[in-house]
């Protein structure tokens, strides 16, 4: 496991709070780094299960997500890095001839950040700004983990004569930084992830 020493901290620092900040977010992405070489194949980030169904004339969409955070995720987002999921839904109409017709696209966008002076874990929404705390990182996962009820489309919008087919993927992202520090800290890109498409027919 990599080592980040902390730097003697001078007088002056006072007078440059942001680099400090920036210097503690740096270390930290250098324990997540190596932890996320580490993380295992059958940890992969991966949609368990997804559904598509209507409530009351609007299509819902609720999914299982399953993922592993590499080590020192926890430190990087108590040190003010956002971990992000982003949800993309494609609803396709099959056709026998030719190209799947895509009928409606959705993607909701989520993240996770840590509130330091409540010491609470926040998952916000980033489509309708709802944002509900947590008090531990774990239950804040968890949470990120599982879609619930999202509504798509109206149900009066598709053809019951027609067929169709839902896929889902979504993306883990941890790449929240000043744009400065994204350029010494290139290696972070190789913990982004994700899932491969889930596919399934739509049922009416």
């Amino acid at each position: 496991m990599a080592q980040c020493l902390s730097p003697i901290r001078p007088l002056r620092e006072r007078k440059y709070p942001g680099a400090w900040r920036l210097a503690v977010i740096a270390c930290s992405l250098a324990a997540l780094a190596v932890g996320a070489r580490a993380v295992a194949a059958d940890n992969r980030f991966e949609i368990q299960s997804a559904t598509f169904v209507p409530v009351q004339g609007v299509y819902l969409l609720s999914a299982k997500l399953h993922f592993v955070l590499p080590d020192g995720a926890r430190q990087a987002i108590q040190d003010g890095v956002a971990l992000k999921l982003y949800a993309e839904l494609e609803l396709q109409r099959a056709r026998r001839w030719w190209l799947d017709d895509t009928v409606a696209t959705l993607e909701q966008n989520y993240e996770v950040v840590f509130h330091a002076l409540s010491e609470n874990y926040l998952l916000r929404n980033l489509n309708s700004g709802e944002q509900t705390a947590y008090e531990t990182f774990d239950a804040a996962l968890e949470a990120l983990s599982t879609l619930r009820d999202v509504p798509v489309l109206d149900q009066s919008l598709l053809d019951p004569a027609e067929e169709y087919e839902v896929r889902l993927r979504a993306t883990l992202d941890v790449r929240t930084l000043p744009e400065t520090l994204r350029l010494v800290l290139f290696w972070t890109d190789n913990w982004r992830q994700r899932t491969d498409w889930y596919l399934w027919p739509l049922k009416q």
